[in-house]
């Protein structure tokens, strides 16, 4: 599993819980878009990482 972690307006840590490294992706991208910030990807290994890092290594240009 993977869990989305971000910062909403208020400051508020909130965490999301995604099936799949695609689902995270689009979560992240819903995130960004909707003002949160601090947006971090723990992937089921527990390794975390920045979601611009996350999208980096996801290489959607394949």
């Amino acid at each position: 599993m993977y869990k989305v972690k971000a910062n909403d307006h208020a400051g508020r840590a909130l965490i999301f819980a995604c099936g799949t490294a695609d689902q995270a992706l689009e979560k992240t991208w819903e995130l960004a878009g909707r003002g949160f910030k601090d947006i971090s990807v723990a992937d089921p290994r527990g390794q975390e990482m920045k979601a611009a890092a996350f999208e980096r290594a996801m290489d959607l240009e394949a």
